[in-house]
């Protein structure tokens, strides 16, 4: 093996990833001085380390191996938007990319069609200053769009990927500088949403009804990368946007009389709004704020822990609404990106192992689920049996 050239590319990759060998080797848990050694071809790598660095840096391990191959527009205009990220968050952009290839391959080698873009619903907005009042109209027409009413929106992301969205949850860090989500156009999968998983899962809405208002309006940009400390009126736009959108008003002003309160005025009530429009419980009090809705200074109602009174109001908790587990497979990659690894697996177009390698589980973990498939499937037609014997 060619282990100058073998470092070459591995050079050539981190600096792609937007990182420098200190970053690198931090996140990998060696010294900078050994990654040094195996970028210039001076120390003999192990495949383990290798396939760490492929993660890392959001490459195949074929990359390692070959000519280099241009990039595509979607990889370049998120590899080019990085460099202000924690050394986790440019881990975070890697793995999506991994994520995306890897969601590229499932459609390929299952035969299956892949969905491109559907044409938007509305033009691209160029012009940013738009009024409180233009953007609740902006967000009113999209609403009208989805055939939604006024009805509350309990799962944002299934809504999501019913419109043709992959929501992939990444790891983006915790820092200041770092993204609450992405969205970008892929040439041939449409529109794609990251969010991060990092933050507190209780954001998750909000974030995802941030990136709605890019696909809807901003998708003639090559990529945005979405940060909550950033007051780009593009980024302003896409906040308002996704709090009309979530919580609209006439909607919360209803839900109000119908329970004959004039104002809030108890955490039990916040609670109940928020678990109603699916919405974190800070959000909702901004939204009552916003609409005059708050019988009580904010700062007396912000003092409880909204999962915990949740809880004991009745209202059925994740476990990971507490932060205590990671969040399961399901809510970590798009349903299609599941479906077609299963899919993949039953008829035999990938190994058992290989679909266990995408989906980030081992085996016997991955045997088990498609057992319960497989069970769950065959249950329809058993039951068809029975009625008919």
């Amino acid at each position: 093996m060619d282990y100058g050239r073998l470092g070459l590319q591995l050079r050539h990759a981190r600096e792609c990833a937007r990182m420098t060998q200190l970053e690198a080797a931090t996140q990998l848990g060696i010294t900078g001085a050994a990654l040094s050694q195996y970028e210039s071809g001076k120390r003999r790598i192990d495949a383990l380390t290798l396939e760490r660095l492929s993660r890392l840096y959001g490459v195949p391990l074929t990359f390692f191996f070959r000519e280099e191959i241009a990039r595509p527009a979607w990889e370049e205009a998120l590899r080019a938007k990085t460099d202000t990220l924690s050394i986790r968050g440019k881990a975070g952009i890697g793995r999506l990319i991994e994520r995306v290839r890897d969601l590229e391959y499932l459609y390929r080698v299952t035969g299956t069609p892949f969905p491109g873009m559907s044409h938007p619903p509305f033009e691209p907005l160029h012009h940013q200053g738009f009024s409180e009042h233009e953007v609740f109209e902006w967000a009113e027409k999209a609403r009208r769009h989805f055939d939604v009413g006024h009805a509350p929106l309990p799962d944002v992301r299934s809504f999501l990927e019913r419109q043709g969205y992959h929501v992939f949850m990444v790891p983006l860090g915790q820092q200041r500088e770092d993204l609450s989500g992405l969205f970008f156009i892929h040439p041939e999968l449409g529109p794609i949403v990251a969010v991060n998983e990092d933050h507190h899962i209780a954001r998750r809405p909000f974030t995802l009804a941030h990136e709605l208002a890019h696909g809807l309006f901003h998708y003639d940009r090559p990529a945005i990368l979405c940060r909550s400390s950033d007051q780009d009126p593009l980024e302003r736009f896409a906040d308002r946007f996704a709090s009309h959108f979530l919580v609209p008003t006439e909607a919360l002003h209803e839900w109000l009389r119908d329970r004959r309160i004039q104002k809030a005025e108890r955490p039990e009530e916040v609670v109940h709004l928020a678990r109603y429009f699916g919405v974190s419980y800070l959000m909702m009090l901004r939204r009552l704020r916003e609409v005059q809705g708050l019988g009580v200074p904010e700062e007396q109602l912000r003092s409880v822990k909204p999962v915990a009174l949740a809880k004991s109001l009745g209202y059925p908790v994740a476990p990971y609404e507490f932060g205590d587990q990671p969040l399961p497979l399901e809510e970590r990659v798009p349903r299609i990106y599941l479906d077609l690894a299963y899919r993949g697996a039953l008829e035999g177009q990938i190994s058992v192992s290989r679909a266990a390698e995408l989906l980030g589980v081992s085996d016997i973990e991955l045997e088990e689920r498609l057992e319960q498939l497989a069970e769950a499937q065959a249950a329809p037609a058993t039951e068809a049996l029975e009625i008919y014997a």
